[in-house]
């Protein structure tokens, strides 16, 4: 009767050391996803910081873009503007030939 309990002890010991073995490699698990997750969470963070810089960096080519537009449309108004006065004063000075040759006789 004696050898039944040391051996069912002796069991039960087993039990609780593979149980502790089993405890100890899910602790291992999850200590590792943990690691994994606050790695993960660290390169996001990264990844959030550089769409931000990437945002304002897109943001600011789009502005110059405009501004580079909008200051070529000016030099071609002004060029158009200068032709414009060149033909007004060529028009003038073909009415003013004009008015001259009719007045000959």
């Amino acid at each position: 009767m004696c050898w039944a309990v040391l051996s069912l002890s002796t069991a039960q010991h087993f039990k609780k050391v593979k149980t502790m073995d089993e405890i100890q490699s899910l602790k291992n698990i999850i200590d590792s996803k943990e690691a994994e997750i606050t790695a993960l969470r660290s390169i996001n963070d990264e990844h959030r910081i550089l769409n931000g810089k990437l945002r304002k960096e897109i943001d600011q080519l789009k502005l110059s873009n405009i501004k580079d537009v909008e200051d070529s449309k000016k030099e071609a108004d002004k060029l158009m503007i200068e032709k414009i006065k060149k033909y007004e004063k060529k028009i003038r000075q073909l009415k003013k030939d004009a008015k001259e040759m009719l007045q000959y006789p």
